[in-house]
């Protein structure tokens, strides 16, 4: 029967063979399901697809193999075999005689026969039955009926016997019966191995029942699989436990019989009397009986008296006495002559003054002498007889005293009949040591309780390995990324590196249901991330810090101080006319660009607007004094005051594998490094990187012509915003609500007017370090709409597309911090006029004093040195309106309209 023989795995080869999916077979085989078949079926289809015949009778082999085991009246008969194979002989044993046993052992035959048929028909209708767990476990039940059959069980038992010697010398040693008892429990150790069919007959009905319960619930994987491990850890324990633990027994080490001590001792207590009747026994004869008794005994003899007699009994009649004719005196030494038995302490009575007569004496004086060799009771045991026998072997006198007639001394009165009970005189006693057996099983007890610890510590670790890889495992893992990202929303959401052992890597491509949850959860954690950004910090983390399953996303702002970078692609309503479909690809394209710099130098980016990017680097919550307000100076004692007060999170996107603290100021370098590297990696893709190829996209080349660059702008500044969500209920957004963040708006357009990449203000030049100030220029001091003070614009030129500049370190895998020192600032202004700064710097200082002759001078040098610089024509057309005159109220700056 398929279900209770063979592995869950076996029944999803063997499932129902879906319609949608069979292949017609020409040659009458029936229907082949590509999705479900075997690989050896698989093989067999295909040759006869392409028309040979050598795979025909595997595939007829195979197909009805599988129909055999799937039969309902199959399953059902080797459900009864089954049954049959677990009680049949305990039936025969218990009501039958020998009389039936020919037709149980034609029954245990025909049970291997059909377990052998239906292993076989397992083996070629799946190929994953074969070598594995159930295929053993079947093969040694199958191989455990041997033991019912007469003629394996005498082979053993004379394979057995034979170990010892020759019979008679085992009879003679008492091992005949211990080898019968070794055998009969290894037939029945064996015999208990097929309790494991047991399990299959349980699985195979419980797999039907749940089929006729419902047939729409799926079992998931994860209950399969942990089912099936437990399964197999059960049915490996069990067999653990029934194979060692009646070897633990004392029954099977320990021979807890003392036949050969009382027997031989009644021999030697007759000696002195029946066996003495005519007086030839001699003392020599008694001698030798005493030092056999004692050297092959299994055990050693603390003490012995035979007959001994009972002090001075003159004043009992008829009182029975023991016919020796040897000195008492001597039995200790004779005990001890030869037997080689060490620690033997034989009490030597002394006559007439033996102590305490009768059994009480006796046993008192056997107690003493095991004392004296420090046995504890349970280490020692008795033997003993009583009785006064006569020629013809019968005890008349009962133990001591004769009541039933006259005799040579008389007879005894009823009123004294006691007496013959409490004080007889016929008595022989022994006392054995068993330390050795009583140490030998306090070992074996030792042992079975640490096997019994062994097992249920191992079984425990084991099954709590197997909860703990599938189920336990996946959820602890789940609940901590929701801890993790309660207590930091922007924190890595992936757990892989950090919590997934050995074990749980391996099953983590298995398909289970709970790895595919812990999964999900990580995608929908790094899907909030992504889709919130750093704005929608504050919404996960108190989403996913209460407690209540309520999802709350109109949670109020949190004012916070930042860097915001904006930048634009340029003529992107004439390139979407043109790409069309493959717009999303194209600004995915630039947005993969510009998020992953800035997550590399600590930046986040918050929102994609088409054809725009909004990006930041977050300093503080609250406000920073002299950086948050427009009207705020941004003097230098400012700057040095908010880097020893404040401490920036740089984040994980810096491939930082610890948490790190920058200053306001580094952050504001790693911010304004970030767009000079986007600018950069824009020209470079567009050379020969994933950009180059819209250049050749015909719709394209008809706008635009030959040369087409993607271009972009990019504006930076610094204040206070109000971090949160804005929407409804049914659909928000998290972003940044400040004027401020529109000044980076405003600085990316001005780049249009300046003919400049980017665009800085000085709040932000101010708060990086002061080395950024030798790289940079101002190119614009101006007024516009909302901005209360002078706006002071900067730009950094970049004139060589270095294609290493701001790679992390290989080494370390670290971004470093900026440093303006760095050659690399240098490299990608390498072909920059180096008069060009001093001269431009110095028309700017001009300009702005009012000297516009000589600042248009000093332009015009400085477009010689950098043609068709835009900053430069900028001023001179400006002045080109007013004559190269300054308007009276010139105050250096001028209101710009377009800004």
């Amino acid at each position: 029967m398929s279900s209770m023989r063979v592995a869950p795995e076996t029944h999803k080869v063997w499932a129902q063979k879906s319609v949608n999916s069979k292949v017609a077979d020409s040659d009458g085989l029936g229907p082949y399901d590509a999705g479900t078949g075997t690989a050896l079926e698989a093989a067999a289809v295909s040759g006869l697809r392409s028309g040979t015949s050598t795979w025909n009778w595997v595939a007829t082999v195979q197909r009805y193999s599988r129909s055999v085991v799937e039969n309902h009246q199959f399953s059902t008969f080797m459900t009864c075999v089954t049954v049959y194979a677990l009680f049949g002989n305990d039936f025969r044993l218990s009501l039958t005689d020998t009389s039936a046993d020919v037709g149980f052992e034609v029954c245990a035959w025909l049970c291997i026969v059909c377990f052998s048929l239906e292993m076989a028909l397992n083996c070629f209708g799946c190929d994953t039955y074969f070598g594995g767990f159930y295929f053993w476990i079947d093969l040694v039940s199958t191989i455990s009926i041997l033991s019912e059959i007469r003629f394996v069980v005498d082979s053993l038992s004379s394979v057995l016997i034979g170990e010892g010697g020759s019979t008679t010398e085992m009879m003679k040693a008492g091992k005949a019966g211990r080898v019968g008892t070794r055998a009969s429990r290894i037939i029945r150790i064996v015999r208990l191995v097929r309790m494991v069919r047991v399990v299959k007959l349980y699985k195979m009905h419980n797999s039907n029942d749940e089929a006729m319960i419902d047939n729409t619930l799926e079992p998931t994987q994860v209950g399969k699989k942990l089912t099936e491990v437990t399964t197999r850890r059960l049915i490996l324990m069990m067999l653990t436990i029934i194979m060692v633990l009646p070897w633990l027994q004392s029954s099977s080490l320990v021979d807890s019989t003392y036949n050969f001590q009382h027997n031989f001792l009644k021999h030697l207590h007759q000696y002195p009397q029946n066996f003495n009747a005519t007086g030839h026994v001699t003392e020599t004869d008694f001698k030798a009986q005493v030092s056999f008794y004692v050297t092959k005994s299994r055990y050693p003899m603390i003490y012995l008296e035979v007959c001994e007699p009972q002090g001075d009994l003159s004043g009992v009649l008829n009182a029975g006495q023991c016919n020796t004719t040897w000195k008492h005196v001597d039995l200790h030494d004779w005990a001890l002559d030869g037997s080689g038995v060490s620690g033997s302490y034989i009490e030597k009575p002394v006559q007439n003054n033996i102590g305490k007569t009768g059994v009480k004496g006796s046993n008192k004086r056997a107690m003493s002498a095991a004392s004296r060799a420090k046995h504890r009771s349970s280490e020692y045991f008795i033997s003993s007889h009583v009785g006064c026998y006569n020629a013809a072997s019968m005890d008349e006198y009962y133990g001591g005293v004769r009541i039933d007639g006259p005799t040579a001394g008389g007879r005894i009165d009823g009123s004294n009949s006691k007496a013959r009970f409490k004080s007889p005189t016929c008595i022989s006693y022994a006392a054995f040591s068993i330390r050795t057996q009583e140490r030998l099983l306090a070992g074996l007890a030792i042992l079975k309780t640490f096997f019994i610890m062994v097992v249920l510590v191992v079984a425990s670790l084991v099954f709590n390995r197997d909860a703990q890889v599938y189920v336990i495992g996946p959820i602890e893992r789940m609940m901590t990324l929701v801890k993790q990202l309660s207590e930091n929303p922007l924190d890595s959401a992936n757990l892989d590196s950090t919590t997934c052992f050995d074990d749980d890597r391996k099953v983590r491509d298995q398909g289970y249901e709970t790895i595919l949850l812990e999964q999900t959860l990580e995608r929908i954690g790094q899907l909030l991330q992504v889709g919130f950004g750093a704005a929608g910090a504050e919404i996960i983390g108190k989403n996913m810090h209460t407690g209540s399953g309520k999802l709350n996303p109109m949670i109020p702002g949190k004012k916070i101080t930042a860097i915001y970078g904006f930048c634009d692609i340029r003529q992107f309503t004439d390139t979407t006319e043109c790409l069309q479909e493959e717009v999303m690809v194209y600004v995915n394209k630039l947005g993969n660009l510009v998020h992953t710099v800035t997550h590399s130098f600590y930046g986040m980016a918050n929102k994609n607007v088409g054809d725009a990017f909004l990006l930041s680097w977050k300093i503080c919550d609250g406000s920073i004094d002299g950086f948050a307000n427009f009207t705020d100076a941004a003097s230098e004692e400012q700057r040095t005051a908010a880097n020893e007060c404040i401490l920036c999170q740089a984040t994980h996107g810096a491939a930082r594998t610890r948490k790190h603290q920058i200053t306001p100021s580094q952050m504001a370098d790693a911010a304004i490094t970030a767009f000079i590297k986007c600018q950069i990696e824009l020209e470079n893709e567009n050379v020969d990187g994933c950009l180059a190829c819209y250049a050749e996209y015909d719709a394209v080349l008809r706008r635009f012509g030959p040369g087409f660059k993607i271009q972009m702008g990019f504006g930076m500044h610094v204040g206070w915003a109000i971090e949160g969500a804005i929407g409804s209920a049914l659909k928000i957004d998290a972003t940044y609500l400040s004027p401020h963040v529109e000044m980076s708006d405003r600085l990316e357009a001005s780049s249009k007017i300046f003919k400049s990449k980017l665009n800085m203000s000085h709040w932000l030049v101010n708060l990086a370090t002061p080395g950024i100030k030798e790289h940079i220029r101002a190119i614009a001091r101006i007024r516009c709409e909302g901005v209360p003070v002078p706006l002071t614009v900067y730009t950094f030129d970049v004139t060589n597309n270095e294609r290493d500049f701001g790679v992390l370190d290989e080494k370390c895998k670290i971004q470093q911090l900026v440093n303006w020192n760095m050659a690399d600032y240098t490299r990608i202004r390498r072909d920059l006029h180096p008069n060009f700064l001093t001269a431009f710097r110095a028309a700017f200082d001009d300009f702005t004093a009012g000297s516009w002759v000589d600042s248009a001078e000093g332009l015009r040098k400085s477009l010689w040195m950098k043609i068709d610089d835009g900053p430069a024509t900028y001023i001179l057309n400006l002045m080109d309106q007013y004559s190269n005159t300054p308007p009276e109220d010139w105050e250096g700056t001028h209101f710009l309209d377009a800004f």
